[in-house]
């Protein structure tokens, strides 16, 4: 009985299944009979990110029932030694069609595209080029994705092909868009600054057009320069016969100057706050001339151009809604400039006009003016004290801030000015000592933090880089481009450059986190240049 019992129990323990999470288990299983048993197998090993079995997976590209599932999992588990055998699974005579062989051909092929753009070898590039003429758009899309991946100079001349074709799909258009920044090369940024200006469908190809120019730098400054000038003879006869208005083109040339800060640019812009544009119908010349000018203020701004304060100051204005943006990216820029003597003027504006202007023009000089300004506030709030029940009512409601009780409308009004002197109270207990603003960044108050952040940039506080970082993911937007302008300030200060790396991964995974979401669209494009700026580091 005993070599009876031993046998059986010898027999249980090799019928006892292997452990499912041992890659092992499912390398073995990659050449059983049963095609249902090797798709399982392939798909869990892909579970398991089981590089090791990339090899043996790859061999399967070569099984029609399992070639889709082994390219899908090669999108995860491959590397450069599984190149090969991808490109000779690449089936080139697929059409369009909508039978099943038709349907599954053109599947495998956009698995194949991912798995080489997500490997990265540039060996890929002329097989991809030729999957990016496909006729299924899935295919084309992520050839063309894979194409950046694998920054395959050849097809540039493609890639463009593709921003300038008005018969392409949107999303086609944005990956090649995006494409040709990964590739970096020059010969791009003829299509590139198209696709600032181009629409499709109604969709823009600004950020992605804006980003790639800001990915090729300094190559893309004089080019940009010229199209700005109307120098660019190309350029102009493109923009005639697509029917593209000249302040379109003016302001993202702008823009995408101001994110190179390239001080050669600097006149450019400055010539660009006069620009006046030649519609005839007077609301529209406004709106198209404002528009010119809120980039290049915006763009003088990022460059912190000392030069050009007093003529980003000449387009503050608190006279005119129709002004409001210009108005708000201009007094934002001088904020970036740091001229102190500006916040000055800037406040002596707010004396007067529409009462939403004029609280942008206040707060802008109370995050950057010195704190003799701080009376100024004061004496102002007291104004709107005495005001008229009707008229401070008025005023509120225009702000979107109805009053239940008149009597206290000029109170309220009184204190939308009165609280803009926290932060200037708190310039003058803290000066320029960075000990002093640091511990301000958790002031209740979210100018005085925005303020803090600023002053911790300006004066090159390396030991603020952890909490700024912090701030910059902070819901209040004020403060959110104040951290983001501070951290990209503090780029430049040599000693700042270590711990600017280590919160690196922090701001790239704050990114991700928040890839969609409108409220931080604007925000969030200054913070992806900063990750490119540190990583550059």
């Amino acid at each position: 009985m005993r070599p009876l019992a031993l046998a059986l129990a010898l027999s249980l323990i090799a019928c006892k299944p292997r452990d499912a999470n041992d890659p092992k288990t499912w390398i073995g299983r990659l050449d059983d009979n049963d095609p249902k048993v090797r798709v399982q197998a392939v798909q869990q090993l892909r579970k398991l990110k089981a590089k090791q079995a990339a090899p043996q997976i790859a061999l399967l590209l070569k099984d029609p029932l399992l070639k889709e599932d082994a390219a899908l999992a090669l999108e995860d588990l491959g590397g450069p030694e599984q190149v090969d055998a991808l490109l000779a699974a690449v089936d080139t005579t697929v059409g369009a069609g909508s039978d099943t062989a038709a349907r599954a051909a053109n599947r495998t092929n956009f698995r194949i595209a991912e798995a080489l753009g997500n490997i990265g070898d540039a060996r890929a590039g002329p097989a991809l080029l030729r999957l990016a003429r496909s006729s299924d758009d899935n295919v084309r899309i992520a050839a063309v994705e894979a194409l950046g991946n694998v920054k395959a100079k050849d097809a540039i001349f493609e890639l463009s092909h593709i921003v300038d074709d008005p018969t392409a799909p949107p999303l086609l258009i944005k990956r090649a868009i995006v494409a040709l920044g990964d590739i970096g090369d020059p010969s791009a940024i003829p299509a590139l600054a198209h696709g600032l200006v181009i629409e499709r469908q109604g969709v823009s190809f600004l950020p992605e057009s804006s980003f790639a120019l800001f990915l090729l730098g300094e190559a893309a400054v004089e080019p940009l320069m010229k199209i700005a000038q109307d120098q660019d003879p190309a350029y102009l006869a493109w923009a005639k016969e697509n029917n593209r208005a000249p302040a379109g083109t003016y302001a993202k040339a702008a823009l995408v100057l101001g994110d190179l800060e390239d001080q050669r640019a600097v006149p450019v812009l400055v010539a660009k706050l006069k620009y006046v544009d030649p519609d005839p119908v007077p609301g529209t010349s406004r709106l198209l001339s404002n528009l010119v000018r809120m980039f290049a203020a915006n763009a003088l701004g990022r460059m912190r151009a000392t030069q050009a304060a007093p003529a980003v100051q000449a387009v503050v204005s608190t006279a005119n809604a129709q002004d409001e943006e210009v108005t708000t990216f201009a007094a934002e820029a001088l904020v970036w400039i740091g001229d102190r003597a500006q916040a000055r003027e800037l406040m002596r504006k707010a004396q007067t006009g529409l009462l939403k202007l004029r609280l942008t023009v206040a707060q802008s000089a109370a995050l950057f003016g010195e704190p003799v300004l701080g009376k100024d506030v004061l004496t102002l709030a007291m104004r709107e004290a005495k005001g008229s029940q009707q008229a401070c009512a008025r005023q509120l409601s225009d702000l979107t801030m109805p009053v239940a009780d008149p009597r206290q409308a000029c109170d309220l009004l009184a204190t939308q000015f009165g609280e803009l002197s926290k932060p200037l109270e708190a310039a003058r207990v803290c000066a320029s000592d960075a000990s002093c603003w640091l511990p301000k960044l958790q002031d209740p108050d979210p100018v005085v933090r925005a303020r803090a952040a600023y002053e911790l940039g300006r004066a090159g506080a390396a030991e603020a880089i952890a909490a700024l970082a912090k701030a910059a993911g902070e819901e209040e937007l004020l403060v959110r481009t104040a951290a983001t302008r501070a951290l990209d300030w503090l780029a430049s200060v040599p000693a700042a450059r270590p711990a600017l790396k280590g919160v690196a991964p922090q701001l790239a995974s704050q990114l991700a986190q928040e890839q969609g979401k409108g409220q931080y669209l604007k925000a969030n494009e200054d913070l992806r240049r900063l990750q490119v700026k540190l990583s550059r580091l």
